[in-house]
């Protein structure tokens, strides 16, 4: 199993290597990393001193936005680029007759891919200059949460895509639904709030606000884990069966 993944992996590079706007897509969630903290303070500032207005209340939401679902839509875009790509290269009918099966295909990118998105939102979080070393449990239960809804979505974008041009379509539909809808609850007292959680992105988002405000995430990074991991696991199986 190790020697296939390592297989699967190197094929993932050589495509990544081949493709600018695939290596675009792998290093701009540092792009999001340098906006926060080069331009979120002065942007603070100039807004405290020219308006009165406190932002500092609305940080949470901010990484949130660009740290969190932001690099997690954009790293599952490209691991459902890359295989919407083998599967018009006919690459996904080969493995299907291979020793490794398609779902164990499908299992290696959801765990690869999950793995880079968590490894973002930590890094990514920390270079803010915006998280404490205190918030790091904090910040890879939301990573973690994130890793299995862009696996998630990276599945769901090679079911619904019959081609490369459909999958940039769909990224862009589906751009809105985790970057920008899951956010709205910012404002939303609960229990209506919890209305939102229909979208597997609200769960992410809401395990950083809880942790960002001290209180007890675990039950809702529980309830996101149960959630995107059972959609995963429906998206996968239809995935595996369907003919490439």
């Amino acid at each position: 199993m190790a020697s296939t993944a390592l297989a699967f992996g190197r094929g993932d590079l050589i495509n990544i290597r081949r493709d600018p706007m695939f290596r675009f897509l792998l290093l701009a969630p540092l792009v999001y990393a340098a906006l926060t903290r080069f331009a979120l303070p002065p942007l603070t500032s100039m807004l405290a001193e020219d308006f009165g207005f406190d932002l500092v209340p609305y940080h949470p939401l901010i990484l949130t936005f660009f740290l969190v679902l932001g690099p997690t839509m954009i790293i599952a875009a490209l691991g459902g680029l890359l295989l919407i790509e083998e599967k018009d290269a006919g690459t996904l009918a080969a493995v299907r007759v291979t020793p490794a099966s398609l779902s164990a295909f499908a299992t290696y990118r959801g765990l690869a891919f999950g793995g880079i998105i968590l490894a973002y939102v930590v890094v990514t979080m920390f270079l803010s200059g915006y998280v404490e070393a205190r918030m790091l449990p904090a910040v890879l239960a939301a990573g973690l949460c994130a890793a299995a809804l862009g696996a998630t979505i990276m599945i769901l974008m090679a079911l619904a895509s019959a081609n490369k041009l459909e999958g940039l379509a769909i990224v862009r539909a589906l751009g809105l639904l985790v970057t920008a809808l899951p956010i709205l609850p910012w404002s939303v007292p609960p229990p209506w709030e919890y209305a939102f959680g229909v979208l597997p992105a609200y769960w992410p988002a809401k395990v950083y606000w809880v942790a960002a405000e001290g209180g007890a995430y675990w039950p809702h990074l529980l309830i996101g884990l149960l959630y995107n991991g059972a959609l995963l696991y429906m998206l996968t199986r239809a995935f595996s069966r369907r003919p490439q």
